[in-house]
């Protein structure tokens, strides 16, 4: 009899529930996705979007709550070369409709778009990537961080499918699946700006703050615009045993990264951080890139 009944009960799904698939994304949510060919899509919740938009600026704080191990269990505990993006979007019914993406272009002047076009190139791919996990059941790792794999059962959440369009668009993932005219994302160890963009064709965004994340994946947000300093000059370069070390200028309170290209002339968002970020204190610093390549050319950018 007992056994007819556990069988009864499970039948009826009252013992030994499925995991949860909770997954706590709302328009306005904060997405970071970590990605890297050949290993799954990692997105994580990181709460609200007031909580960079509504900071002073020079405010500065680590950015907690989020799931690292989940990162670092798949891609190792050394970041060093993954791909980090910053997405959020709010509704387009919203009174004040916006989206936000990081840029790993220091270089980048993001504008905004007209209603439908930020429609299709903003606001579709970010809801997408907030809400697909769960319309397929996706299992996550917990209610804010899910693991997916671009090639899996679950593909069509994960972040690559969705921004290259089903694979589509796969070279140019690195700009929102050629969505925006620079890279969103920024290799680790970077220090990446965050942007606002407006529904309003050619309207200038707005820069929120600075991300900044190390090999071990200590993440970290300066709120407000990059403040004015002397851009760091470059006063020396050595080479010995396959290593590059590249001196330069820094002023106090700048975060600095060293960027090489194989090309000279190579799109600035094409460059590769090759180490950083370090913080600058008005001295003279070096940061070293370690390569067999025959040619390299490098330059230094400051972010707070």
């Amino acid at each position: 009899m007992k056994t007819h009944l556990a069988l009864l009960l499970a039948a009826l799904g009252l013992l030994a529930p499925p995991a949860a698939r909770a997954w706590n994304y709302t328009n306005g949510s904060v997405l970071l996705v970590f990605r890297q060919s050949g290993l799954n899509d990692v997105e994580l919740n990181l709460g609200d979007i007031s909580q960079f938009t509504g900071q002073t600026a020079g405010h500065t704080a680590p950015v907690a709550g989020w799931n690292r191990s989940l990162v670092t269990n798949v891609f190792g505990a050394d970041l060093t070369g993954v791909s980090v993006v910053v997405a959020a979007t709010t509704s387009t019914t919203a009174a004040n409709p916006l989206a936000w993406l990081s840029s790993g272009d220091p270089a980048a002047t993001p504008v905004g778009y007209s209603f439908p076009t930020w429609r299709a190139n903003l606001y579709a791919p970010i809801n997408s990537l907030g809400t697909r996990p769960a319309t397929y059941l996706a299992p996550a790792a917990d209610a804010n961080s899910y693991s997916i794999d671009p090639g899996g059962t679950y593909r069509l959440a994960g972040y690559e499918y969705i921004i290259s369009d089903g694979g589509v668009n796969s070279g140019s993932i690195a700009t929102f699946g050629g969505r925006v005219p620079f890279a969103v994302e920024a290799v680790v160890p970077a220090s990446f700006g965050f942007w606002q963009l407006p529904p309003v064709a050619g309207a200038a965004a707005t820069y929120v703050g600075t991300f900044t994340i190390d090999s071990a994946g200590n993440l970290g947000f300066t709120a407000g615009p990059v403040a004015s300093a002397t851009p760091p000059g470059i006063t020396g370069i050595t080479r010995a045993q396959g290593v590059t070390s590249v001196t330069f200028t820094t002023t106090a309170g700048g975060n600095y990264s060293l960027l090489a290209s194989t090309s000279l002339g190579a799109a600035a968002a094409t460059w590769s951080t090759v180490n950083g970020p370090l913080s600058g204190d008005g001295n003279a610093h070096t940061l070293t890139h370690t390569t067999s390549g025959a040619k390299w050319f490098y330059r230094v950018v400051r972010t707070p």
